[in-house]
């Protein structure tokens, strides 16, 4: 018995949940005791790492970096910079001006996930690599990545997303690369239970290469294993999105996710840019149990494969890149958001499939060039 509890802690561990569960440990074990030090000691951090800062980090302190142009400063500061070693640009945030309290640094608050979600993520497709962070002498959290590249769009409020120059070019020019690049992207996240409800294009950025990454953290859902750390942990759900169960006798009896990602207005087709409920743009169709659904006197609750069906159906992921491919990607591009865009959530692939689907096509796409050759 002994060694069979053995096998399956060892199993557990070498899940993605065991890995994921470790690094969560690794890293509060560093944001704690640095939180502790410097609020309730007379040692002061003073904007340096310390010496329990993941050994990844090649910013240790503030001195690392040159910071430049402020970009933005309400929720968050974020400035441009560069390493003082190298020249690499950097993207630098930290506490902004709407948060006079610095709540949004405290351990399980938002600059918390946002650092938890990029430690823990590390080397995943589409995760901006984080270089550093360190707590200000004043207590405020600011944490350094490196600079991925514009946004692949703008634009909100139930307009029409304005897409990059660049983004267009990829989509016109290698469609399919774009789209493994979004799909991994969505994959390694929204696979071990995030959810990005303020879903808008310049949440992502592209890189050079095509690569694309989010650049906002997105949601713990609750019942995730980053979601039940955090709640367990530090007694917190403020930015994080219920998913428990919820029973229910008709689809309004199910909660609803927030209207620019459940889409209630242009779902409809409708376009209301002075209604509340028209967060989306025209064309963008919520996931069904995003909207709320009742299967069986029971709310079907968010998962990967609500983000499944949000690739396939807004106007500026997807759809947009099958419109620009021609040929027999396009036809393969529409078969893949058709699949994707499955009522129930059962029958929809998952990102890890989706990425297969591409590859496999991609490769025999490959051979039949050679042998035409």
């Amino acid at each position: 018995m002994r060694l069979l509890g053995l096998a399956l802690v060892a199993s557990c561990v070498e899940s993605q949940d065991g890995i994921i569960l470790g690094r969560l440990t690794l890293f509060d074990q560093w944001f704690r005791r640095t939180e502790h030090t410097r609020a309730h000691t007379s040692r002061h951090t003073d904007g340096k790492a310390g010496p329990d800062a993941p050994e990844a980090w090649t910013v240790r302190s503030k001195r690392d970096v040159v910071r430049g142009e402020l970009i933005y400063n309400k929720a968050k500061r974020v400035r441009r910079g560069t390493t003082a070693q190298g020249n690499v640009s950097v993207v630098i945030k930290g506490v902004g001006r709407h948060d006079v309290a610095h709540s949004s640094n405290r351990a399980g608050s938002l600059l918390y996930l946002e650092l938890m979600f990029m430690e823990v993520l590390r080397d995943k497709p589409g995760i901006p690599p984080l270089l550093g962070a360190w707590f200000e002498r004043d207590g405020s959290l600011t944490y350094v990545v490196k600079d991925v590249g514009e946004p692949i769009g703008g634009g909100q409020g139930g307009h029409n997303t304005s897409l990059s120059k660049a983004f267009k070019r990829r989509a016109t020019e290698t469609p399919l690369q774009l789209a493994r690049s979004l799909l991994a992207c969505f994959q390694s996240w929204a696979s071990v239970g995030f959810l990005l409800d303020d879903f808008r294009a310049n949440q992502f950025m592209m890189d050079d290469t095509g690569h694309i990454f989010l650049v906002d953290g997105p949601k713990a859902l609750t019942d995730s294993v980053f979601g039940v750390h955090v709640v367990n942990t530090y007694h917190k759900t403020k930015h994080q999105i219920e998913n428990g169960v919820h029973e229910c006798a008709k689809d309004s009896d199910c909660p609803a996710t927030v209207h620019q990602h459940s889409c209630p207005v242009a779902s409809l087709g409708v376009r209301k840019l002075d209604d509340d409920e028209a967060r989306c743009e025209p064309g963008s169709v919520g996931a069904p149990e995003a909207r709320g659904k009742c299967m069986a006197k029971t709310c079907e609750r968010l998962s990967e494969k609500t983000h499944v069906w949000d690739v396939a159906n807004r106007p500026w992921l997807l759809p947009f890149i099958a419109e620009k491919a021609t040929g027999s990607v396009q036809k393969f591009l529409r078969s893949l958001i058709a699949f994707a865009s499955e009522q129930d959530p059962d029958k929809r692939p998952s990102f890890e499939e989706l990425v297969k689907r591409v590859d496999a096509f991609a490769k025999a796409r490959s051979r039949r060039r050679l042998s035409n050759s």
